[in-house]
């Protein structure tokens, strides 16, 4: 009688820098890693992670089949973290109406592709995906394994319909699930000043809370707290600190039926017990090597300059939707570039020069010099609300949520949606079917 077939070490997920999760067994590669910011900084020098995996880790992540790529933000698309990780994995994306990764990546000897949206992919070893495109330029995962469902929301933010159709499909599975997604501001919410200082549009209190509501809207089990373990490391930027919602704040306001789970956990998906690294074992970036870097960046912001030509393609970028500020800021509002100033006046639709202590309109936005002009050189305003070191100034009785409104408008213009009537009714379009789903498949059986 032949001797029984060992069996197979459970299988696992693991998160690991800021929205990297892996899905894989003891001793084996990965099959599965998602959004791996793994090392360095984000957003100008101003964003680090807490705890930074080590070099062997990387090289075991580097192993895997797959690496899925939720959306196009640095923290998640990390350029520097994917050249480390290799062409070895098949990257995978969702299928959004701005492509531009795919051939970024396919012209640096990558392979990269769209996974199919709303369709399950088999990834082996029991294990398949489903990409849902979002209308906001982001995505959901979903990973199916044999004993537990995965759902990884990271900032994707699904309107109530996704949401009921994840929930009907999840039934339907009927298997555990664990979420993860980011309970931390990502945004200009913190960045407003007036007289009396920090005009704080939410408090942490409603991200935890947010994050309570989808568990139980999606009948979660587990919670891993996921996509917000960065810290602010720039003179300009330290202050964001203080307003991050943090695993403390998870525990204290916690209310779901749901377990909440440290971060940096390794969840066992099987019988669902798990080990997490303790805080006083974080390895942070060495503070030396973050001052200096840090100093560095600074020196390249006062060292720069706005260029006319950067003025004319920022105005440019402001005309695209001048009617709507027309509407919104009669008054207009300025860009303040160290001791330079310039208003916009949607009316006339230009940039004018003002003196530092002119009036500019509703608002002013701080940007510092540098990163103004990779922000227009790459065509991404939009990375300008992410930084947490960009602020705006209220000036009157401005509501900042109006101007919270601006950096909305400037991610649809960065990725396209409204360069003409016909990418405009696309993107619409698409928006709508990924909104208004009713259900989606199960897996296949297997």
């Amino acid at each position: 009688m032949p001797a029984p077939r060992p069996a197979s070490p459970r299988l696992k997920v693991r998160t690991l820098g800021h929205a990297c999760l892996a899905v894989f067994r003891d001793g084996e590669r990965p099959l599965l890693l998602t959004d791996p910011w793994l090392v360095g900084s984000v957003y100008w020098r101003s964003w680090w992670l807490q705890h930074y995996p080590t070099a062997e880790e990387i090289d075991w992540l580097a192993t895997t089949a797959h690496v899925y790529v939720t959306h196009e933000h640095p923290d998640h698309f990390h350029l520097p973290s994917i050249r480390r990780l290799g062409a070895g994995p098949a990257y995978l994306f969702p299928s959004l109406a701005e492509r531009g990764y795919l051939g970024y990546l396919s012209e640096r000897g990558f392979r990269a592709e769209a996974a199919p949206p709303r369709r399950w992919l088999a990834l082996g070893d029991g294990v398949s995906i489903l990409s849902m495109p979002m209308w906001n330029d982001d995505s959901l995962l979903m990973i199916d394994t044999p004993n537990a469902l995965i759902l990884n929301l990271n900032d994707a933010k699904p309107l109530p319909p996704v949401l009921r159709a994840v929930r009907r499909v999840a039934d339907r599975i009927d298997k555990p699930r664990v979420l993860l997604c980011s309970y931390s501001p990502a945004s200009v919410v913190n960045s407003f000043l007036d007289d009396n200082g920090v005009v704080s549009l939410r408090p942490a209190r409603h991200y935890v809370d947010y994050a309570c509501r989808l568990c139980d809207r999606l009948g979660v089990d587990h919670f891993l707290p996921f996509a917000s373990q960065a810290v602010f490391c720039r003179v300009d930027s330290i202050w964001a600190n203080a307003y991050s919602t943090t695993y403390d704040d998870l525990r204290r306001y916690w209310q779901s039926r749901a377990r909440l789970l440290p971060p940096y956990t390794t969840l066992d998906l099987t019988d669902f017990t798990y080990t997490a690294i303790a805080p006083a074992a974080y390895r942070p970036m060495n503070r030396a090597t973050i001052a200096r870097r840090t100093a560095e960046r600074a020196a390249e912001e006062d060292g720069a300059e706005i260029s006319p030509q950067e003025t004319a393609l920022l105005e440019r970028k402001l005309n695209a939707f001048r009617w709507l500020l027309r509407l919104l800021f009669p008054r207009g509002f300025g860009f303040r570039f160290g001791e330079r100033s310039l208003l916009y006046d949607p009316r006339g639709g230009r940039l004018q020069h003002r003196g530092a202590d002119a009036e500019l309109g509703d608002f002013v936005i701080d940007v510092p010099k540098a990163t103004m002009k990779e922000a227009l050189r790459n065509n991404h305003l939009t990375d300008l609300g992410i930084t947490m070191f960009v602020r705006i100034r209220l000036l009157g009785r401005i509501d900042p949520r109006k101007a919270y409104g601006l950096f909305v408008l400037f991610q649809f213009d960065d990725y396209g949606h409204l360069a003409g009537i016909v990418p405009f009714l696309r993107w619409l379009g698409r928006g709508v079917r990924c909104t208004l789903v009713s259900s989606l498949p199960p897996p296949r059986p297997r």
